[in-house]
């Protein structure tokens, strides 16, 4: 929906080949078979980077699988932060 409305997104997935899939051709196959996503949506494994120097968070996990995502970019922002 932002992309669509012209807003530069980037979001995180946590498989290297779902985020070449949608950055290379702008397809999610295995969720989105018909879609086909936008150019201005970019997917990153680095949560950090998914973060970098956004104004707005949109958060959208299963919750089973909430607290070890949570961990993880906890972990992940605390080695930037220590660079």
């Amino acid at each position: 929906m932002f992309a669509d409305a012209g807003s530069d997104v980037t979001i995180h997935a946590r498989r290297p080949e779902v985020v070449a899939e949608i950055n290379v051709r702008h397809q999610n196959a295995r969720y989105l078979p018909e879609a086909v996503l936008p150019d201005r949506l970019r997917v990153t494994v680095a949560p950090v980077e998914a973060l970098a120097g956004v104004r707005h968070v949109v958060l959208s996990i299963p919750a089973q699988a909430l607290r070890a995502n949570l961990a993880a970019w906890a972990r992940a922002s605390s080695r930037t932060r220590s660079c």
